[in-house]
């Protein structure tokens, strides 16, 4: 994404683009949306698991949209925003007769709570960690009047601005900030949206309602005033047999995460289809190098050249997906191809461990100094292809044992750092991905490395306006990852959604996450 420094964008102009005014719509109804996942926590803020993301999606707006299909980002609750050249500080300027469904009025002092409360949840590293993360080197938000404030930061933010498109750094009422975590997870978010919480049944059902009188749609979206449909019941499905016979018997209207291998049969049954990349860090093995032996270099790189990833995409029907060629998937700015060194070469593999000491066992595993070559991947999905990648490192004698946890287990392992290795993926529009997931000063990174050079570019990327120079740097950074063996791509994935054919209007967001306001049942 690039950003225009120094320039003022306003609303008026982005009106025109807003199909209100069109055919009139029947609306009604409520939909039901079937989900693979329990979403664990309904505040915006807080999660990173996708449904819990996009469930909250629907309660809640953002200061800023952005475009899905130019990356430009437009105005939304702020009716104006303006970015010092060195993007270390933003001005937003606040539409003034937006409320929050308590009937509190939207003003500064309410966004700064907002990030003061964001800054504060995600300090340890066990929350908020994707809201923490846009708001790294956060100094503080200057209130000038009731629409106008400044945020600044101690060092340039270049991720900020899309951050604040996004429902991590939705805004909230001020109620909800003086909550605890917990509470916010549980009982939900007062928020500005067009749709408002009615329950949370965890594993089970999230329901919420219209919300009447709701006049300020972002302009990327398909029509103003309330929202079409009357209500909106999100089932926790998990098993994916049973999410796609209920859309077949029409019991659910919408279901998420339809399996890859049932995508040809339900396009050609009828049913509406919805596709999108991921962008961001793929779908990933990514260690942790405090492992004894992930430490060890031979060995990532050994991990690196194992990985048939054609065979996964192939074998397991992931028609949806594409085979990654770097840390960054294809589709999200600041990607640069690094697909030779992730070309599959088991010999090589075997060769590179051989070379460093590490001799067949056994049973196959190979063991160095009397220590065997096993670690474990944590993960809560796609187990098949955990188990995949565990058969193709024990070719070439890499013992990787599998701990299959629900949400709550990784993103605890997450927090108290008790993994060898996570099996995720990150969603971000922009390659401030790879900040996320590798900078150590962080307290929310995932990968666990120490690379002072890293590091520095990491940094420095941030901290680069320029866009040829950024590019640049993003380059080596990604170059270094991969041949490092800091991360293992396994999976571009797409997010893949099915509906009954009378349903309209689903759009999906820059992020892959979607919106429902525009949806109608037919």
């Amino acid at each position: 994404m690039a950003l225009v420094a120094g320039s003022v964008f306003a609303l008026g102009a982005l009106l025109a683009g807003c199909a209100a005014g069109g055919s009139e719509s029947q609306g009604g109804g409520t939909l039901v949306f079937a989900v693979e996942t329990d979403p664990s926590c309904i505040d915006p803020q807080q999660p990173t698991v996708t449904q819990a993301l996009y469930i909250g999606r629907q309660v809640v707006d953002s200061l800023v949209d952005q475009d899905p299909e130019t990356g430009e980002i437009v105005p939304w609750l702020a009716e104006s925003y303006e970015s010092a050249d060195d993007m270390t500080s933003f001005t937003f300027t606040l539409r003034d007769d937006v409320t929050f469904s308590d009937g509190t009025a939207l003003t500064s002092d309410v966004v700064k709570a907002n990030f003061d409360a964001i800054v504060e949840m995600s300090a340890d590293g066990s929350t908020a960690t994707l809201a923490g993360q846009y708001l790294a080197g956060y100094s503080g938000t200057e209130v000038s009047d009731d629409q106008t404030f400044t945020v600044s930061f101690d060092a340039p933010n270049a991720a900020f601005l899309q951050g604040a498109s996004t429902m991590s750094l939705a805004i909230v009422s001020l109620a909800t900030t003086e909550e605890t975590p917990e509470a916010r997870c549980q009982d939900g978010v007062i928020g500005t949206g067009p749709f408002v919480y009615d329950s949370y049944a965890p594993n089970s059902e999230v329901s919420m309602d219209r919300r009447e009188g709701y006049a300020w749609a972002s302009p990327l979206r398909g029509h103003e005033g309330d929202a079409y449909l009357d209500r909106i019941e999100f089932a926790v499905v998990t098993e994916d047999s049973v999410r796609v016979g209920g859309l077949q018997s029409g019991e659910f209207d919408i279901v998420g995460e339809l399996p890859y291998a049932d995508e040809p049969r339900i396009s050609e049954e009828g049913y509406s289809i919805y596709a999108k990349a991921n962008p961001g860090i793929p779908t990933s093995l990514i260690p942790n190098l405090e492992s004894a032996v992930l430490a060890d270099d031979a060995v990532r790189q050994a991990i690196q050249l194992g990985i048939d990833r054609s065979e996964i995409t192939e074998t397991l029907g992931y028609a949806g997906g594409d085979v990654p060629t770097s840390a960054l998937s294809s589709g999200t700015s600041g990607y640069s191809s690094q697909s030779d060194a992730l070309a599959y070469d088991p010999d090589a593999a075997i060769a590179v461990l051989e070379a460093a000491g590490w001799t067949e066992g056994a049973d196959g595993i190979r063991e160095k100094d009397g220590q065997r070559l096993t670690f474990t991947a944590t993960g809560f999905y796609e187990q098949q292809m955990m188990e995949l990648i565990q058969l193709q490192l024990k070719e070439i004698g890499v013992d990787m044992q599998i701990d299959f946890t629900d949400a709550g287990g990784f993103f605890g392992a997450i927090a108290e750092r008790s993994y060898d290795v996570l099996f995720a993926a990150l969603t971000r529009t922009g390659p401030d991905a790879l900040a996320v997931m590798f900078e150590q000063a962080a307290p929310s990174h995932w990968a666990v490395v120490d690379d002072a050079d890293l590091e520095a570019m990491l940094v420095s990327q941030a901290a680069t306006s320029d866009e040829t120079a950024r590019q640049a740097i993003l380059d080596d950074i990604q170059a270094t990852v991969i041949d490092q063996g800091y991360l293992f791509p396994i999976l571009e994935v797409y997010q893949l959604h099915a509906s009954q054919p009378e349903v309209t209007g689903f759009a999906f967001d820059s992020a892959s996450r979607f919106h429902l306001y525009d949806v109608e049942l037919g």
